[in-house]
């Protein structure tokens, strides 16, 4: 039995990388397979440029990557222009107040979310108007969940370093960057790709092993002396001393290496759940 083990062991181990090749192509589409939108109450359209300050063209091209990177990530991605004065359409005296309730409204009113009404998504709402010129990012759902206040900031940085030049372009950052952070732990790798890394490893595999088995030697040094006549000098370690260092640990004082998300966590004025943040020019 273990003759004919050996004899073909080179061809069950090529049958069983192939059986966790197969296992591994199934995962890998269940992780990249496009999310199903499951809330139909919510407007078609993800870029509302009521300011003017992108082209047909550029707001056909940023729709396009919006939804895209929907299917990929499972969440809303909103894109809001203003130029009017968000401090008298409240009545606030913080603008940090008056682009919050803004852009949480928009979200509420417009039921947006992926999944369902109110549900997983962000909105980018940019002020033009003069003397409250700034962003502000309300987001929800998973997406509340993941982002931490540095990562909104991170995300607002993007826009406002583009966006005097370029609004296209800063608006097109603020997609990529909230596909980059929501795609995260998912796996992005074709199925095909996965499978022509295995088989060529399977082969390299296949192939070393085999030329390890030319010519091996059958004879040692040994084979042909009698037993006892061959001495060895024998060596060995002996402890002369032992000396232990301790340091104590404290597990709390390091970091814990994540992060936390929710950041701006408040709940809205129709009563959802928002985070956020934002940014003047």
């Amino acid at each position: 039995m273990k003759q004919y083990f050996s004899y073909f062991k080179f061809l069950f181990i090529t049958i069983g990388v192939l059986a966790v090749l197969t296992g591994g192509i199934g995962l890998a589409r269940s992780l990249t397979e496009n999310y199903v939108r499951k809330n139909g109450e919510a407007p078609k359209e993800r870029v509302f440029d009521y300011a003017d300050v992108l082209t047909t063209a550029e707001e056909k091209k940023l729709a396009e990557q919006i939804a895209k990177r929907e299917k990929q990530i499972g969440c809303d991605i909103v894109i809001v222009t203003i130029d009017e004065s968000v401090l008298d359409l409240y009545g606030y005296s913080s603008w940090e107040r008056a682009m919050r309730d803004f852009a949480d409204d928009f979200y509420d009113v417009n039921d947006f979310g992926f999944n369902r009404v109110h549900g997983d998504g962000v909105l980018l709402l940019d002020n033009w108007y003069e003397g409250e010129e700034g962003s502000w990012l309300s987001t929800c759902g998973r997406v509340l969940e993941r982002y931490s206040n540095s990562m909104i900031n991170s995300v607002l940085d993007d826009v406002y370093n583009k966006v005097e030049k370029s609004p296209y372009k800063a608006y097109s950052a603020y997609i990529e960057d909230i596909y980059r952070d929501m795609s995260r732990g998912r796996i992005n790798i074709h199925p095909l790709l996965l499978l022509g890394i295995a088989v060529v490893a399977a082969v390299i595999f296949i192939v070393s092993h085999m030329k390890t088995k030319e010519g091996e030697k059958t004879t040692g040094a040994s084979t042909y002396v009698e037993n006892g006549s061959v001495q060895f000098t024998v060596m060995r370690d002996e402890l002369i001393n032992k000396h232990v260092t301790s340091v104590a640990y404290n597990p709390s004082s390091g970091s814990s290496g994540g992060h936390s998300g929710g950041g701006g966590r408040h709940t809205s004025r129709g009563g959802v759940s928002h985070g956020g943040g934002g940014r003047r020019r």
